[in-house]
């Protein structure tokens, strides 16, 4: 599937039996495009995330132990993609067990594809040995992967922090020896895998402003050294302005080189001096936007008088003519970019208090006091932190038409910035367009916006 073909989205979540208990159904608002999970603890707000994420992913292991009888996700086209437990199955022996881990019994699934209500087909997934004594089975055959602390496994060579046993099972079960007595899986389906191509999932978890540094990682041997998530983010920002100024330069050089030869063509187009004048100063506002942003240098500018316009002759009206239309063609490069970006430093810098985060080409994110002194990025509050991190996740790396999982938005936020949170979500997926699902405690990000919630009580099954 290329990027430009587009996703299907996805119209409800329906669990039965969760941890034997609670009946969900969750209709998404699929046109403002979020919905609001909330709830009292204990009910599976955040469960439904973990379930739709791993479902998407191909995570089967979570549903091997989590409690519930039926799962399902219905899409756009009319499909329906149903797991179902079936008979458990004892752990196996073979392979001993990391110290305090409780074996539990494993559930085999059923996964079903249903259309329009009609069953198409059904595959089954059987029941595994222990997860935990898989998990630490695979690490020890895996030279990057390995366990960190108490249910937490890393992978040096991504620089990946995996948080339950099912993780590491699910990614890195095919890619040891079977001599160590792993069962595998069969693959999955051909019209799973479809599904998968086609509804994309992004998942923005509670824990979210620390990662584990990858550079280097396969040499420590005393622990991970990890970073704030706004250093790796600024990181990857520098590396999107790089990507975006180059072809902004190849676009540039390509239309420089063969400006002689359009010029003198007989097609060279003309405007007059009202129409280039206007164009011109609409230039003007366009580079100064991306001044502001960070993006142009402050130097870079036409050296044209615009009054001077009023008096070119026609042959001179043509090169002008041709002059603005590349340089909006150079700028257009940049469309994008400094769209997010500018939309990122608003939504941001207005919540901040005697601080402000800028752009940098040279450095991605750059936080300054409001006398212009320099801070580090990860010396920011926590809240602060948070904000920057989930509007730059949202702005940055959420494809169109992604479901994007959101869990308890506002941690660490003060209840004025999670008053503030909703406005402008709906203010970015109207802009970036994907779905968003969120799951909160927090009467303050729902607001007065209570349509766009769903709520799961806690009502007995």
């Amino acid at each position: 599937m290329t990027e430009s073909e587009p996703l299907l989205r996805v119209n409800n979540i329906q669990v039965e039996g969760l941890f034997e208990l609670f009946n969900h159904r969750v209709d998404l608002n699929t046109n403002e495009r979020v919905t609001i999970l909330h709830g009292p603890n204990g009910v599976g707000k955040t469960m439904i995330l973990r379930m739709v994420n791993a479902l998407l992913d191909a995570r089967f292991a979570l549903f091997q132990r989590v409690s519930f009888h039926r799962f399902a996700l219905e899409l756009t086209d009319s499909r329906t993609v149903e797991i179902t437990l079936g008979p458990a199955k004892l752990p196996r022996k073979s392979l001993k067990a990391p110290s305090g881990w409780r074996k539990k019994p494993l559930r085999s699934l059923h996964l079903t594809l249903f259309r329009g209500g009609k069953q198409i087909d059904r595959h089954d997934i059987s029941a595994d040995q222990d997860v935990a004594v898989m998990a630490d089975a695979i690490a020890s055959r895996i030279p990057w992967v390995h366990r960190y602390d108490e249910d937490v496994w890393l992978d040096e060579r991504e620089g990946t922090v995996l948080l339950l046993p099912e993780e590491v099972v699910a990614r890195y079960a095919d890619e040891v020896p079977s001599t160590i007595g792993l069962p595998r899986r069969s693959a999955d389906p051909d019209w799973l895998k479809e599904v998968r191509e086609k509804v994309k999932v992004h998942f923005i978890a509670a824990q979210r402003l620390i990662r584990v540094a990858p550079e280097d990682s396969r040499h420590y041997r005393t622990g991970p050294r990890t970073l704030s998530t706004v250093l790796d983010y600024a990181r990857d920002l520098k590396s999107r302005i790089n990507d975006t100024m180059a072809r902004y330069g190849q676009q540039s050089q390509t239309l420089d080189q063969s400006f002689p030869q359009r010029l003198l063509s007989s097609g060279a187009a003309t405007l007059p001096a009202d129409a280039l004048k206007q164009r011109m100063e609409k230039l003007d506002e366009r580079r100064n936007e991306l001044k502001g942003i960070g993006l142009l240098d402050k130097l870079e500018s036409h050296p044209f008088d615009t009054a001077a316009l009023e008096t070119l002759e026609p042959a001179q009206q043509s090169v002008m003519a041709l002059y603005v239309e590349d340089t909006e063609r150079k700028l257009s490069q940049l469309d994008d970019l400094a769209r997010r970006a500018g939309l990122l430093l608003d939504n941001v810098n207005r919540k901040f208090h005697h601080k402000r985060v800028r752009i940098d080409r040279d450095r991605g994110l750059v936080a300054e006091d409001d006398q212009g002194r320099e801070l580090d990025l990860d010396a920011l509050s926590s809240g602060e932190q948070h904000e920057l991190v989930l509007h730059y996740d949202l702005l940055f790396r959420v494809r169109q038409n992604t479901l994007v999982l959101i869990d308890e938005p506002e941690l660490s936020l003060h209840v004025a910035w999670q008053k503030r949170f909703l406005p402008d979500l709906l203010e970015i997926v109207a802009t970036a367009e994907f779905d968003v699902l969120m799951a909160t405690h927090s009467p303050f990000i729902v607001g007065e916006r209570s349509d766009l919630m769903v709520g799961l009580d806690a009502e007995l099954t």
